[in-house]
């Protein structure tokens, strides 16, 4: 059993927490709190972690907060996971009444508490507990592993392939998997309509084949009937869809220049939109690179996390060298992760996930003054000024990844002043 220290003469002498606690009574305080030299510990790993010292301050007077509630309900450290965050959040913080300071915002509380855990797992001072999933949840996860290990699809379609799953499942009344048998055509019907009512009719069709795949990999494992996955209605086809939205060269321009390349964030971000701009690469196939990744010799990029699960090599045009080299001699941290792009703030050296490659793409798009949020635009911007350019079609779908021409197809957006100067004239004049 770990015993919490109190330390009623403050925190052991350290400059780094002196810089960031100047009050001395402050940090005889949080030494004196249920968590003692445990709080002094966290809060030098969100210092270590890149957090700025006013979120450092913040989550460490939550974690305060935290220790005099476990004080009072004589909680062990080992004992604190989720659900005795759950239990702070969702039941004291609705109903408190402890002395300044006490941070209450459910927000901040969750992300500081969910770093304490994570510090605390991290020390072997608390275990993992194990999951408890139901019946229903442990067959959205079998269909998860289905879709990945047999079907060979990506993070991202998986991902919404469950949410449906999940959503279908609560929608017909099922709670477990005896209730399998129970669904009937007209359930399924009735959701896919319903659900079809709140969305756009691309995104329709993709709720009708998800809803489709799974109901077939049910009947695959005995759960429901062969038959029943045939009354998903497939949305018609939307006959006037429009062309792809493309940026123009202004626009890019306008886009490449919103980053201060003076500081190591700007170069970081700038090579990412150099990646996505004049190679078409998707946010998961840049927070996926790697050092190894950058091949020399052939001046290349090799994508070995691709969406169709192949691997491929994109060759690297001189603005995209040029980039990635200042970003690597200048801006990235020294000693960190093996992943190409890295966070500079806040889990400093740590590897960007997907949402972070999007939210830096965001970010620039608002700085440029692009109104569009979707960062797609770029491969289909790609795509439509290499087509333009006299570029084959296939080669635009080698480059991007794409298995059907037809996909690239409706990627690149047809130049509509070149059909102008095709057309010929009408025979006889018109009249």
């Amino acid at each position: 059993m770990v015993v919490f220290a109190r330390n009623p003469n403050g925190f052991a002498p350290n400059t780094m927490i002196q810089k960031i606690f100047l009050r001395p009574f402050v940090r005889r305080r949080m030494a004196s709190s249920h968590l003692g030299i445990i709080l002094e510990q966290f809060a030098l790993d969100l210092q270590a972690r890149g957090y700025a010292a006013s979120t450092v301050q913040s989550y460490a007077q939550v974690v305060e907060h935290f220790s005099r509630w476990l004080g009072r309900h004589r909680l062990a450290v080992r004992e604190i996971d989720e659900r005795s965050v759950d239990r702070f959040v969702g039941g004291h913080l609705c109903r408190c009444r402890c002395p300044i300071p006490a941070a209450t915002t459910r927000t901040v509380c969750r992300a500081s508490l969910g770093c304490l855990v994570r510090f605390l797992r991290d020390r072997k001072l608390a275990s993992k507990p194990p999951p408890r999933l139901s019946d229903c949840e442990l067959l959205v996860e079998k269909y998860d592993r289905h879709l990945r290990d047999v079907a060979g699809l990506a993070a991202a379609t998986r991902l919404y392939r469950r949410r449906y799953a999940r959503e279908f499942l609560a929608a017909v009344g099922c709670k477990s998997t005896e209730g399998l048998p129970k669904i009937r055509p007209r359930d399924v019907a009735r959701y896919v309509e319903q659900a079809a009512r709140r969305l756009k009719p691309a995104s329709a069709a993709v709720l009708a084949v998800s809803v489709r795949d799974f109901l077939r990999f049910l009947a695959a494992k005995g759960g429901v009937d062969s038959e029943l996955s045939g009354s998903v209605s497939h949305p018609a086809p939307w006959p006037l869809t429009p062309l792809p939205v493309v940026l123009s060269r202004s626009e890019i321009g306008a886009l490449l220049s919103a980053f201060d390349r003076s500081t190591a964030v700007g170069r970081r971000d700038f090579a990412i939109a150099m990646l996505m701009a004049d190679l078409g690469l998707r946010c998961q196939e840049v927070a996926s690179l790697t050092l190894e990744d950058l091949d020399a010799q052939h001046g290349a990029i090799r994508l070995r996390q691709t969406k169709q699960r192949k691997e491929r090599l994109v060759p690297w045009t001189p603005g995209v060298a040029r980039a990635v080299s200042s970003y690597l001699r200048q801006g990235r941290l020294p000693g960190s992760s093996a992943s190409l792009f890295v966070r500079h703030r806040a889990l400093r050296g740590s590897p960007m996930r997907v949402h972070h490659v999007r939210g830096a793409m965001r970010r620039a798009f608002a700085r440029a003054g692009i109104r569009s949020g979707k960062i797609h635009i770029l491969r289909h911007t790609l795509a439509t000024r290499l087509h333009s350019t006299g570029v084959d079609i296939k080669q635009v779908a080698d480059l991007l990844g794409h298995q059907s021409l037809d996909t690239t197809a409706r990627y690149a957006r047809v130049d509509l002043e070149q059909l102008r100067q095709a057309v010929l004239p009408w025979p006889g004049g018109i009249r």
